[in-house]
Protein backbone atom coordinates (compact mmCIF):
# COMPACT_ATOMS: atom_id res chain seq x y z
CA UNK A 1 0.00 0.00 0.00
CA UNK A 2 1.15 3.80 -0.59
CA UNK A 3 0.58 4.66 2.89
CA UNK A 4 2.67 1.56 4.03
CA UNK A 5 5.34 2.72 1.34
CA UNK A 6 5.96 5.78 2.43
CA UNK A 7 6.07 5.43 5.89
CA UNK A 8 8.99 2.95 5.61
CA UNK A 9 10.64 5.48 3.19
CA UNK A 10 10.27 8.51 6.30
CA UNK A 11 11.49 5.70 8.83
CA UNK A 12 14.79 5.18 6.72
CA UNK A 13 15.43 8.76 5.99
CA UNK A 14 15.29 9.23 9.72
CA UNK A 15 17.36 6.75 10.13
CA UNK A 16 20.40 6.95 7.68
CA UNK A 17 19.63 10.76 6.71
CA UNK A 18 22.90 12.71 7.75
CA UNK A 19 23.00 16.86 7.04
CA UNK A 20 26.29 18.76 7.59
CA UNK A 21 26.40 22.09 8.01
CA UNK A 22 29.49 24.53 8.25
CA UNK A 23 29.42 27.87 8.87
CA UNK A 24 32.15 30.15 10.16
CA UNK A 25 31.94 31.47 13.95
CA UNK A 26 33.12 34.73 13.23
CA UNK A 27 31.52 37.79 12.91
CA UNK A 28 27.45 38.91 13.18
CA UNK A 29 26.32 36.45 10.76
CA UNK A 30 26.73 33.33 13.24
CA UNK A 31 25.00 35.02 15.99
CA UNK A 32 22.22 36.41 14.12
CA UNK A 33 21.50 32.61 12.33
CA UNK A 34 21.37 30.91 15.65
CA UNK A 35 18.86 33.60 17.08
CA UNK A 36 16.64 32.90 14.06
CA UNK A 37 16.62 29.55 14.10
CA UNK A 38 17.20 28.20 17.97
CA UNK A 39 17.31 24.73 16.48
CA UNK A 40 20.95 25.03 15.24
CA UNK A 41 21.28 24.70 18.89
CA UNK A 42 18.51 22.59 20.21
CA UNK A 43 18.15 19.95 17.58
CA UNK A 44 21.95 19.47 16.48
CA UNK A 45 25.38 18.10 17.39
CA UNK A 46 27.64 20.90 17.41
CA UNK A 47 31.78 20.21 16.62
CA UNK A 48 33.71 22.92 17.39
CA UNK A 49 36.75 22.81 14.51
CA UNK A 50 39.67 24.50 16.01
CA UNK A 51 42.77 25.24 14.16
CA UNK A 52 44.93 22.47 12.30
CA UNK A 53 47.73 20.67 14.75
CA UNK A 54 50.97 20.57 13.90
CA UNK A 55 51.17 17.01 13.10
CA UNK A 56 48.35 17.45 10.67
CA UNK A 57 49.37 20.63 8.98
CA UNK A 58 52.82 18.18 8.25
CA UNK A 59 51.13 15.63 6.61
CA UNK A 60 49.51 17.89 4.57
CA UNK A 61 52.24 19.67 3.20
CA UNK A 62 54.29 15.98 3.17
CA UNK A 63 51.90 14.92 0.83
CA UNK A 64 51.44 17.62 -1.21
CA UNK A 65 55.93 17.36 -1.78
CA UNK A 66 56.01 14.22 -2.97
CA UNK A 67 54.99 15.12 -6.51
CA UNK A 68 57.81 18.21 -6.17
CA UNK A 69 60.99 17.31 -7.82
CA UNK A 70 63.79 18.79 -5.39
CA UNK A 71 66.66 17.05 -6.27
CA UNK A 72 67.98 13.12 -6.37
CA UNK A 73 68.61 11.15 -3.72
CA UNK A 74 68.79 11.14 -0.25
CA UNK A 75 69.57 15.25 0.01
CA UNK A 76 66.27 15.12 -1.83
CA UNK A 77 64.30 13.17 0.84
CA UNK A 78 65.77 15.47 3.52
CA UNK A 79 65.16 18.75 1.01
CA UNK A 80 61.26 17.58 1.17
CA UNK A 81 60.99 16.92 5.23
CA UNK A 82 62.64 20.52 5.82
CA UNK A 83 60.47 22.24 3.75
CA UNK A 84 57.36 20.66 4.97
CA UNK A 85 58.67 22.09 8.44
CA UNK A 86 58.75 25.16 7.27
CA UNK A 87 55.35 24.91 5.68
CA UNK A 88 53.72 24.16 9.08
CA UNK A 89 56.39 26.94 10.63
CA UNK A 90 55.35 29.28 8.33
CA UNK A 91 51.56 28.70 9.50
CA UNK A 92 52.06 28.66 12.85
CA UNK A 93 53.86 31.89 13.38
CA UNK A 94 51.06 33.48 11.21
CA UNK A 95 48.90 32.40 13.48
CA UNK A 96 50.67 34.34 16.25
CA UNK A 97 51.48 37.27 14.42
CA UNK A 98 47.82 37.57 13.81
CA UNK A 99 47.16 37.36 17.48
CA UNK A 100 49.85 39.77 18.27
CA UNK A 101 48.37 42.27 15.88
CA UNK A 102 45.11 41.81 17.22
CA UNK A 103 46.52 42.85 20.62
CA UNK A 104 48.35 45.89 19.38
CA UNK A 105 45.87 47.03 16.61
CA UNK A 106 42.34 45.53 17.70
CA UNK A 107 42.35 43.78 13.88
CA UNK A 108 41.48 40.67 13.48
CA UNK A 109 42.90 38.74 11.00
CA UNK A 110 41.78 34.93 10.54
CA UNK A 111 44.23 32.43 9.55
CA UNK A 112 42.10 29.60 8.55
CA UNK A 113 43.78 26.11 6.69
CA UNK A 114 42.39 27.36 3.04
CA UNK A 115 45.68 29.73 3.53
CA UNK A 116 47.39 26.64 4.37
CA UNK A 117 46.68 24.77 1.25
CA UNK A 118 46.91 28.03 -0.99
CA UNK A 119 50.55 27.84 0.23
CA UNK A 120 51.17 24.26 -0.43
CA UNK A 121 49.50 24.57 -3.78
CA UNK A 122 50.77 28.07 -4.81
CA UNK A 123 54.32 26.72 -4.02
CA UNK A 124 54.23 23.83 -6.53
CA UNK A 125 52.77 25.90 -8.87
CA UNK A 126 54.99 28.98 -8.38
CA UNK A 127 58.63 26.37 -8.37
CA UNK A 128 57.49 25.54 -11.75
CA UNK A 129 56.54 28.46 -13.13
CA UNK A 130 60.06 30.06 -11.96
CA UNK A 131 62.10 27.21 -13.18
CA UNK A 132 60.81 27.47 -16.30
CA UNK A 133 61.18 30.85 -16.72
CA UNK A 134 64.69 31.19 -15.32
CA UNK A 135 65.89 27.20 -17.26
CA UNK A 136 64.16 29.28 -20.55
CA UNK A 137 66.29 32.62 -19.79
CA UNK A 138 69.56 30.65 -19.33
CA UNK A 139 69.14 28.36 -22.13
CA UNK A 140 68.65 31.63 -24.24
CA UNK A 141 72.11 33.12 -23.20
CA UNK A 142 73.80 29.60 -23.22
CA UNK A 143 72.50 29.46 -26.69
CA UNK A 144 73.94 32.88 -27.34
CA UNK A 145 76.82 32.14 -26.13
CA UNK A 146 77.84 28.71 -27.47
CA UNK A 147 76.59 30.96 -31.08
CA UNK A 148 79.58 33.58 -30.25
CA UNK A 149 82.11 30.32 -29.43
CA UNK A 150 80.60 28.86 -32.26
CA UNK A 151 81.45 31.73 -34.54
CA UNK A 152 85.28 32.35 -33.19
CA UNK A 153 86.06 29.17 -34.36
CA UNK A 154 84.37 29.11 -37.44
CA UNK A 155 86.19 32.69 -38.06
CA UNK A 156 89.22 30.59 -37.30
CA UNK A 157 88.57 28.12 -39.68
CA UNK A 158 87.52 30.60 -42.59
CA UNK A 159 90.67 32.21 -42.18
CA UNK A 160 92.42 29.46 -42.51
CA UNK A 161 90.44 28.57 -46.03
CA UNK A 162 91.01 32.09 -46.68
CA UNK A 163 94.65 31.59 -46.70
CA UNK A 164 94.63 28.37 -48.25
CA UNK A 165 92.45 29.27 -51.31
CA UNK A 166 94.29 32.29 -51.50
CA UNK A 167 97.63 29.91 -51.90
CA UNK A 168 95.70 27.98 -54.00
CA UNK A 169 94.42 30.77 -56.48
CA UNK A 170 98.52 32.37 -57.37
CA UNK A 171 99.61 28.57 -57.97
CA UNK A 172 96.41 28.12 -60.60
CA UNK A 173 97.16 31.87 -61.58
CA UNK A 174 100.95 30.67 -62.31
CA UNK A 175 99.91 27.09 -64.12
CA UNK A 176 97.95 28.79 -66.16
CA UNK A 177 100.89 31.15 -66.87
CA UNK A 178 102.75 28.31 -68.02
CA UNK A 179 100.35 26.98 -69.96
CA UNK A 180 100.10 29.79 -71.63
CA UNK A 181 103.79 30.00 -72.39
CA UNK A 182 103.45 26.42 -74.28
CA UNK A 183 100.31 27.07 -75.94
CA UNK A 184 102.16 29.90 -77.54
CA UNK A 185 105.18 27.68 -78.54
CA UNK A 186 103.12 25.45 -79.71
CA UNK A 187 100.96 27.56 -81.58
CA UNK A 188 103.91 29.09 -83.57
CA UNK A 189 105.35 25.23 -84.05
CA UNK A 190 101.91 24.37 -85.40
CA UNK A 191 101.31 27.52 -87.69
CA UNK A 192 104.86 26.87 -89.34
CA UNK A 193 104.01 23.16 -89.53
CA UNK A 194 100.74 24.55 -91.31
CA UNK A 195 102.26 26.35 -94.16
CA UNK A 196 104.80 23.60 -94.50
CA UNK A 197 101.76 21.32 -95.22
CA UNK A 198 100.39 23.89 -97.15
CA UNK A 199 102.77 24.59 -99.43
CA UNK A 200 103.22 20.80 -99.61
CA UNK A 201 99.84 20.22 -100.88
CA UNK A 202 100.11 23.42 -103.43
CA UNK A 203 103.26 21.04 -104.58
CA UNK A 204 101.29 17.92 -104.87
CA UNK A 205 98.58 19.59 -106.49
CA UNK A 206 100.70 20.87 -109.30
CA UNK A 207 102.52 17.26 -109.81
CA UNK A 208 99.45 15.99 -109.71
CA UNK A 209 98.05 18.49 -112.42
CA UNK A 210 101.29 17.50 -114.31
CA UNK A 211 101.15 13.41 -113.94
CA UNK A 212 97.23 14.01 -115.39
CA UNK A 213 98.70 15.67 -118.29
CA UNK A 214 101.15 13.36 -118.95
CA UNK A 215 98.63 10.17 -118.65
CA UNK A 216 95.86 11.98 -120.45
CA UNK A 217 98.55 12.50 -123.69
CA UNK A 218 99.88 9.03 -123.55
CA UNK A 219 96.21 7.81 -123.03
CA UNK A 220 95.19 10.05 -126.52
CA UNK A 221 97.85 8.54 -128.35
CA UNK A 222 97.42 4.99 -127.29
CA UNK A 223 93.98 5.40 -128.51
CA UNK A 224 95.04 6.71 -131.81
CA UNK A 225 96.67 3.04 -132.48
CA UNK A 226 93.85 1.39 -130.38
CA UNK A 227 90.58 1.04 -133.50
CA UNK A 228 93.34 -0.49 -135.69
CA UNK A 229 94.32 -3.20 -133.38
CA UNK A 230 91.03 -4.14 -132.28
CA UNK A 231 90.10 -3.98 -136.12
CA UNK A 232 93.06 -6.52 -136.32
CA UNK A 233 92.63 -8.68 -133.16
CA UNK A 234 88.44 -9.24 -134.57
CA UNK A 235 89.89 -10.19 -138.10
CA UNK A 236 92.41 -12.65 -136.62
CA UNK A 237 89.58 -14.27 -134.25
CA UNK A 238 87.23 -14.32 -138.12
CA UNK A 239 90.04 -16.87 -139.40
CA UNK A 240 89.23 -20.55 -138.81
CA UNK A 241 91.16 -23.46 -139.62
CA UNK A 242 90.12 -23.50 -143.18
CA UNK A 243 91.48 -20.06 -143.90
CA UNK A 244 95.24 -21.03 -142.17
CA UNK A 245 95.23 -24.57 -144.65
CA UNK A 246 94.45 -22.32 -147.79
CA UNK A 247 97.67 -20.54 -147.04
CA UNK A 248 99.35 -23.34 -146.34
CA UNK A 249 98.17 -25.44 -148.98
CA UNK A 250 100.41 -23.33 -151.57
CA UNK A 251 103.46 -24.70 -152.36
CA UNK A 252 104.83 -21.39 -153.69
CA UNK A 253 102.55 -18.84 -152.07
CA UNK A 254 101.54 -15.83 -154.19
CA UNK A 255 103.78 -12.72 -153.40
CA UNK A 256 101.61 -10.54 -151.74
CA UNK A 257 100.80 -13.88 -149.33
CA UNK A 258 104.46 -14.69 -149.42
CA UNK A 259 105.30 -10.87 -147.83
CA UNK A 260 102.81 -11.12 -145.28
CA UNK A 261 103.90 -14.59 -144.03
CA UNK A 262 107.18 -13.14 -143.94
CA UNK A 263 106.36 -9.98 -141.84
CA UNK A 264 104.68 -12.15 -139.02
CA UNK A 265 107.54 -14.03 -139.29
CA UNK A 266 109.66 -11.30 -138.39
CA UNK A 267 107.58 -9.77 -135.82
CA UNK A 268 107.55 -13.62 -134.18
CA UNK A 269 111.36 -13.70 -134.47
CA UNK A 270 111.52 -16.40 -137.03
CA UNK A 271 113.17 -17.20 -140.09
CA UNK A 272 111.18 -14.97 -142.49
CA UNK A 273 110.95 -17.73 -145.08
CA UNK A 274 107.94 -19.74 -146.42
CA UNK A 275 108.85 -22.90 -144.77
CA UNK A 276 109.65 -21.58 -141.44
CA UNK A 277 105.21 -20.12 -142.04
CA UNK A 278 104.06 -23.33 -143.22
CA UNK A 279 105.27 -25.03 -139.97
CA UNK A 280 104.43 -22.34 -137.56
CA UNK A 281 100.62 -22.33 -139.78
CA UNK A 282 100.59 -25.95 -138.21
CA UNK A 283 100.70 -25.16 -134.71
CA UNK A 284 97.12 -24.91 -134.08
CA UNK A 285 97.97 -22.05 -131.52
CA UNK A 286 99.02 -20.41 -133.86
CA UNK A 287 96.29 -17.65 -133.69
CA UNK A 288 95.86 -16.99 -130.30
CA UNK A 289 99.58 -16.42 -130.03
CA UNK A 290 98.95 -13.90 -132.57
CA UNK A 291 95.92 -12.30 -130.60
CA UNK A 292 98.07 -12.69 -127.14
CA UNK A 293 101.52 -11.10 -128.74
CA UNK A 294 104.01 -8.91 -126.75
CA UNK A 295 103.29 -6.03 -128.78
CA UNK A 296 104.61 -3.65 -125.93
CA UNK A 297 108.55 -5.26 -126.47
CA UNK A 298 109.29 -5.61 -129.73
CA UNK A 299 112.75 -3.82 -130.63
CA UNK A 300 113.48 -1.54 -132.99
CA UNK A 301 115.06 -3.85 -135.65
CA UNK A 302 111.72 -5.59 -135.90
CA UNK A 303 109.82 -2.36 -135.73
CA UNK A 304 111.94 -0.99 -138.85
CA UNK A 305 111.95 -4.24 -140.88
CA UNK A 306 108.08 -4.02 -140.43
CA UNK A 307 107.91 -0.21 -141.55
CA UNK A 308 109.50 -1.22 -144.56
CA UNK A 309 106.81 -3.61 -145.94
CA UNK A 310 104.52 -1.65 -144.32
CA UNK A 311 105.75 1.58 -146.66
CA UNK A 312 105.08 -0.32 -149.74
CA UNK A 313 101.88 1.05 -151.84
CA UNK A 314 100.78 -2.59 -151.98
CA UNK A 315 101.12 -3.85 -148.64
CA UNK A 316 97.58 -3.11 -147.60
CA UNK A 317 94.12 -5.58 -146.49
CA UNK A 318 92.29 -3.88 -149.58
CA UNK A 319 94.95 -5.40 -151.96
CA UNK A 320 95.30 -8.92 -149.55
CA UNK A 321 92.25 -9.47 -149.53
CA UNK A 322 91.51 -9.75 -153.73
CA UNK A 323 94.34 -12.40 -153.24
CA UNK A 324 93.30 -14.53 -149.29
CA UNK A 325 91.19 -13.02 -146.99
CA UNK A 326 93.53 -15.03 -144.47
CA UNK A 327 96.60 -12.63 -145.68
CA UNK A 328 94.16 -9.68 -145.67
CA UNK A 329 93.44 -10.59 -142.11
CA UNK A 330 96.97 -11.06 -141.26
CA UNK A 331 98.06 -8.04 -143.19
CA UNK A 332 96.03 -5.75 -140.74
CA UNK A 333 97.44 -7.62 -138.16
CA UNK A 334 101.19 -6.37 -138.92
CA UNK A 335 100.34 -2.93 -140.01
CA UNK A 336 98.08 -2.67 -136.37
CA UNK A 337 101.44 -3.83 -135.03
CA UNK A 338 103.31 -1.79 -136.88
CA UNK A 339 101.52 1.26 -135.79
CA UNK A 340 101.16 0.23 -132.44
CA UNK A 341 104.98 0.03 -131.88
CA UNK A 342 105.22 3.61 -133.08
CA UNK A 343 103.05 4.54 -131.31
CA UNK A 344 104.34 2.80 -127.82
CA UNK A 345 107.73 4.37 -128.87
CA UNK A 346 106.43 7.61 -128.61
CA UNK A 347 104.09 6.86 -124.96
CA UNK A 348 106.94 4.93 -123.20
CA UNK A 349 108.77 7.88 -122.33
CA UNK A 350 105.69 9.34 -121.12
CA UNK A 351 105.02 6.52 -119.14
CA UNK A 352 108.54 6.25 -117.33
CA UNK A 353 107.91 9.98 -116.61
CA UNK A 354 104.33 9.39 -115.43
CA UNK A 355 105.55 6.31 -113.52
CA UNK A 356 108.45 8.55 -111.71
CA UNK A 357 106.36 11.71 -111.18
CA UNK A 358 103.69 8.95 -109.74
CA UNK A 359 106.38 7.67 -107.37
CA UNK A 360 107.31 11.47 -106.76
CA UNK A 361 103.74 12.37 -105.88
CA UNK A 362 103.42 9.03 -103.67
CA UNK A 363 106.23 10.14 -101.49
CA UNK A 364 105.30 13.49 -101.31
CA UNK A 365 101.75 12.78 -100.28
CA UNK A 366 103.22 10.23 -97.09
CA UNK A 367 105.42 13.18 -96.19
CA UNK A 368 102.24 15.58 -96.37
CA UNK A 369 100.54 12.82 -94.35
CA UNK A 370 103.41 12.27 -92.14
CA UNK A 371 103.46 16.49 -91.72
CA UNK A 372 99.22 16.36 -91.00
CA UNK A 373 99.81 14.03 -88.82
CA UNK A 374 102.78 15.68 -86.80
CA UNK A 375 100.00 19.37 -87.26
CA UNK A 376 97.30 17.18 -85.61
CA UNK A 377 99.54 15.77 -82.88
CA UNK A 378 101.06 19.54 -82.10
CA UNK A 379 96.95 20.34 -82.77
CA UNK A 380 95.88 18.30 -80.02
CA UNK A 381 97.99 18.85 -77.72
CA UNK A 382 97.42 22.68 -78.02
CA UNK A 383 93.60 21.47 -77.51
CA UNK A 384 94.26 19.79 -74.73
CA UNK A 385 96.58 22.77 -73.31
CA UNK A 386 93.85 24.95 -74.11
CA UNK A 387 91.27 22.32 -71.86
CA UNK A 388 93.29 21.99 -69.17
CA UNK A 389 94.30 25.62 -69.26
CA UNK A 390 90.34 26.74 -69.27
CA UNK A 391 89.78 23.92 -66.12
CA UNK A 392 92.82 25.91 -64.23
CA UNK A 393 90.93 29.20 -65.41
CA UNK A 394 87.63 28.12 -64.03
CA UNK A 395 88.93 26.54 -60.97
CA UNK A 396 90.64 29.37 -60.21
CA UNK A 397 87.65 32.30 -61.00
CA UNK A 398 85.93 30.00 -59.07
CA UNK A 399 88.05 29.83 -56.11
CA UNK A 400 88.63 33.64 -55.98
CA UNK A 401 85.06 33.84 -56.19
CA UNK A 402 84.82 31.89 -52.70
CA UNK A 403 87.61 33.14 -51.34
CA UNK A 404 86.19 37.38 -52.16
CA UNK A 405 82.61 35.61 -50.40
CA UNK A 406 85.13 33.62 -47.37
CA UNK A 407 86.57 37.18 -47.19
CA UNK A 408 83.52 38.82 -47.08
CA UNK A 409 81.64 36.60 -44.59
CA UNK A 410 85.00 36.74 -42.42
CA UNK A 411 84.58 40.15 -42.32
CA UNK A 412 80.62 40.34 -41.53
CA UNK A 413 81.78 37.64 -38.65
CA UNK A 414 84.56 39.22 -37.30
CA UNK A 415 82.68 42.94 -36.72
CA UNK A 416 80.01 40.35 -34.73
CA UNK A 417 82.29 38.73 -32.92
CA UNK A 418 84.51 41.87 -31.84
CA UNK A 419 80.78 44.03 -31.31
CA UNK A 420 80.03 40.57 -29.65
CA UNK A 421 82.70 40.81 -27.05
CA UNK A 422 81.44 42.99 -24.51
CA UNK A 423 78.47 41.36 -24.37
CA UNK A 424 79.73 37.90 -24.53
CA UNK A 425 81.69 38.69 -20.90
CA UNK A 426 77.81 40.21 -19.52
CA UNK A 427 76.01 36.91 -21.03
CA UNK A 428 78.18 34.57 -18.99
CA UNK A 429 77.32 36.64 -15.70
CA UNK A 430 74.06 36.31 -16.74
CA UNK A 431 74.27 32.58 -17.11
CA UNK A 432 76.25 32.58 -13.87
CA UNK A 433 73.50 34.45 -11.98
CA UNK A 434 70.54 32.78 -13.46
CA UNK A 435 71.74 29.40 -12.35
CA UNK A 436 72.57 30.57 -9.03
CA UNK A 437 69.04 31.94 -8.92
CA UNK A 438 68.11 28.41 -10.04
CA UNK A 439 69.76 26.79 -7.41
CA UNK A 440 68.28 28.97 -4.58
CA UNK A 441 64.28 28.48 -6.17
CA UNK A 442 63.67 25.73 -3.16
CA UNK A 443 63.89 28.31 -0.29
CA UNK A 444 62.80 31.62 -2.45
CA UNK A 445 59.83 30.45 -3.78
CA UNK A 446 58.54 28.77 -0.48
CA UNK A 447 58.92 32.59 1.05
CA UNK A 448 57.22 34.24 -2.01
CA UNK A 449 54.19 31.64 -1.86
CA UNK A 450 54.01 32.18 2.08
CA UNK A 451 53.76 36.17 1.29
CA UNK A 452 51.00 35.59 -1.27
CA UNK A 453 49.44 33.44 1.55
CA UNK A 454 49.54 35.22 4.25
CA UNK A 455 50.85 38.97 4.03
CA UNK A 456 48.12 40.87 2.49
CA UNK A 457 46.34 41.95 6.16
CA UNK A 458 50.18 42.97 7.79
CA UNK A 459 51.75 46.20 7.72
CA UNK A 460 54.97 46.68 6.37
CA UNK A 461 56.45 46.27 9.78
CA UNK A 462 54.93 43.06 10.53
CA UNK A 463 55.75 41.71 7.09
CA UNK A 464 59.28 42.41 7.67
CA UNK A 465 59.18 40.95 11.09
CA UNK A 466 57.53 37.86 9.26
CA UNK A 467 59.98 37.50 6.45
CA UNK A 468 63.36 38.20 8.26
CA UNK A 469 63.30 37.13 11.50
CA UNK A 470 61.25 34.35 11.40
CA UNK A 471 60.56 32.93 7.73
CA UNK A 472 64.16 33.38 6.40
CA UNK A 473 65.72 32.40 9.87
CA UNK A 474 64.05 29.08 9.02
CA UNK A 475 64.84 28.41 6.32
CA UNK A 476 68.52 28.80 6.87
CA UNK A 477 68.52 26.54 10.12
CA UNK A 478 66.79 23.88 8.32
CA UNK A 479 69.70 24.51 4.96
CA UNK A 480 66.72 24.91 2.59
CA UNK A 481 68.89 27.01 -0.59
CA UNK A 482 68.00 30.35 -0.81
CA UNK A 483 69.01 33.48 -1.55
CA UNK A 484 70.73 35.84 1.32
CA UNK A 485 69.35 38.86 -0.19
CA UNK A 486 65.96 37.61 -0.97
CA UNK A 487 63.08 40.43 -2.06
CA UNK A 488 59.42 39.53 -2.65
CA UNK A 489 58.85 42.09 -4.92
CA UNK A 490 62.10 41.54 -6.64
CA UNK A 491 61.39 37.75 -6.85
CA UNK A 492 58.13 38.05 -8.31
CA UNK A 493 57.95 41.42 -10.52
CA UNK A 494 59.87 42.77 -13.18
CA UNK A 495 61.19 45.96 -13.11
CA UNK A 496 59.75 47.41 -16.13
CA UNK A 497 56.36 45.90 -14.74
CA UNK A 498 57.27 48.14 -11.33
CA UNK A 499 57.99 50.76 -13.07
CA UNK A 500 54.43 50.76 -15.33
CA UNK A 501 53.09 51.08 -11.65
CA UNK A 502 54.51 53.83 -10.63
CA UNK A 503 53.74 56.01 -13.89
CA UNK A 504 49.93 54.81 -13.01
CA UNK A 505 50.24 56.13 -9.56
CA UNK A 506 51.31 53.63 -7.52
CA UNK A 507 53.59 54.97 -4.81
CA UNK A 508 57.32 53.66 -5.20
CA UNK A 509 57.78 52.10 -1.51
CA UNK A 510 58.50 48.84 -1.35
CA UNK A 511 55.14 48.46 0.94
CA UNK A 512 53.22 49.70 -1.74
CA UNK A 513 54.49 47.90 -4.43
CA UNK A 514 54.39 44.55 -2.23
CA UNK A 515 50.94 44.78 -2.36
CA UNK A 516 51.06 45.08 -5.92
CA UNK A 517 52.56 41.93 -6.05
CA UNK A 518 50.19 40.48 -4.10
CA UNK A 519 46.95 41.54 -5.65
CA UNK A 520 48.41 40.42 -9.79
CA UNK A 521 50.06 37.39 -8.42
CA UNK A 522 47.77 36.24 -5.91
CA UNK A 523 45.31 33.05 -6.55
CA UNK A 524 42.43 34.44 -3.93
CA UNK A 525 41.33 37.89 -3.65
CA UNK A 526 43.95 39.34 -0.85
CA UNK A 527 42.48 40.78 1.87
CA UNK A 528 44.86 44.32 2.14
Amino acid sequence: QPDVVFAFLIERVRNNLRVVLCMSPVGDPFRNRIRQYPAFVNCTTIDWFSEWPKDALLEVSEKYLEEVNLGDGDTAAELRKNVAQIFVAVHRSVVEKSNLMLLEMRRHNYVTPTNYLELVSGYKRLLDEKRKELGDAATKLKNGLFKLDDTRKKVEAMSIELEEAKVKVAEFQKQCEEYLVIIVQQKREADEQQKAVGARSEKIAEEEEECKKIADTAQQDLEAALPALEEAVKALEALNKKDLTEIKSYGNPPELVGRVMRAVMILRGGEPSWAEAKRQLGDPNFIKQLINFDKENMSDRVLKKIGQYCAQPDFEPVTMGRVSQAARSLCMWVRAMEVYGRVFRVIEPKRQRLAQATRRLDKTQAELADAKARLQEVQDRIDDLKKQCDEKLARKEELRKSAELTELKLERAGKLVSGLAGERERWKASVADLEEKLSYLVGDCLIASACLSYTGPFLSEYREDLIQRNWLKRVRELNVPCNPEFSFAAFLAKATTVRDWNIQGLPSDSFSTENGVIVTRGSRWPLM
